[in-house]
């Protein structure tokens, strides 16, 4: 309790910032930041296969190729032309979630 009395009412940011960089780091803080880089590595591995595959499928959809679409119905037509644009507005989000990524 006598320490609590010790403590400032106030600190610059000057100072407080140097406390910050010449603070040691703390073992698991560190364990946890090399699991949160591992893991956002891995998303965005996930990531970045997800994107080609995507767009491998939305070259073949939009090479229409006859033989992709023989035998199919109408609704079965209209599906893949639904999903292609989904594929697409998918990608642009990406692209968006990307480029802010890139600015932080």
């Amino acid at each position: 309790m006598g320490e609590s009395n010790n403590l400032p009412k106030a600190i610059s940011h000057k100072k407080l910032s140097s406390l910050l960089t010449n603070a040691h780091k703390d073992i698991f803080s560190s364990k946890e930041e090399d699991t949160i880089e591992i893991e956002q590595r891995e998303f965005f591995e996930l990531l970045k296969n997800w994107e080609e595959n995507t767009k491998n499928v939305l070259n073949k959809v939009s090479s229409k190729d006859k033989s992709l679409l023989k035998n199919k119905s109408s609704n079965s037509i209209m599906a893949l032309g639904a999903m292609e644009v989904h594929l697409n507005m998918a990608l642009q989000a990406l692209k968006v979630f990307l480029d802010d990524t890139k600015d932080q």
